[in-house]
């Protein structure tokens, strides 16, 4: 399997379920701002409570493959090993779907994410031991610690701002990779000033070409 980031931002993502599963991969979607709908019999408190805050919508009834003919992003994640089969087996070819018993019956697995500001490691096992996957995730977690949210988010803004520059791609290549020294992640105040001497650069430049 290949993996991927997509943007699932207003995309409509269908989750058959109401239990503890269906509420756990919508909790994994949450910061992804997808349009989230609940198809199932039933629903657990934590999926109403879930539901009730963050706007997603809950249909009581089994869920048919129909209620999937639109959406982006399917996930099966009734407590039924049957129903989750023929649901798979009635949807297009081209879907992305997320079987959560079964994961050969659908072609998307849920990873393991670390995330820091705009730092996202994903990891899977693809199955073959979750255990190993959950071990690998404590580690990263451990290796990339919260120091890399604010190094991230420098490294987006001086990089937006280096792209501005009316400079050869070499010179801008070469500051890119100068910020990558340990010392920008680890002290603020390295950052700040490497900041400052790029905003300097920046100004100079600009003013000198108007």
């Amino acid at each position: 399997m290949q993996p991927l980031i997509i943007d699932l931002k207003d995309k409509k993502v269908i989750i058959a379920g109401g239990g503890r599963i269906a509420a756990r991969k919508a909790k994994v979607l949450e910061m992804e701002k997808a349009d989230i709908t609940f198809v199932a019999p039933a629903f657990s408190e934590e999926v109403i409570e879930l539901s009730s805050v963050k706007g997603y919508t809950l249909i009581q009834r089994k869920a048919e493959p129909s209620d999937f003919k639109h959406s982006f992003l399917v996930i099966l994640a009734t407590n039924n090993r049957e129903a989750n089969k023929t649901l798979a087996d009635s949807l297009f070819p081209n879907q992305l779907v997320c079987v959560v018993d079964e994961s050969g019956e659908g072609n998307v697995t849920f990873p393991a994410t670390v995330r820091r500001g705009h730092l996202q490691i994903a990891v899977t096992s693809n199955g073959a031991s979750p255990k190993l996957t959950r071990k690998l995730k404590r580690e990263l977690e451990e290796q990339f610690d919260v120091s890399w949210q604010q190094y991230t988010h420098f490294l987006a803004e001086y990089r937006s701002l280096i792209k501005k520059l009316p400079i050869s791609f070499e010179e801008k290549d070469e500051l890119l990779w100068e910020i990558l020294e340990e010392k920008y992640r680890l002290q603020e105040r390295a950052r700040q000033e490497k900041w400052d001497q790029l905003f300097k650069q920046y100004s100079s430049l600009t003013s000198y070409e108007g």
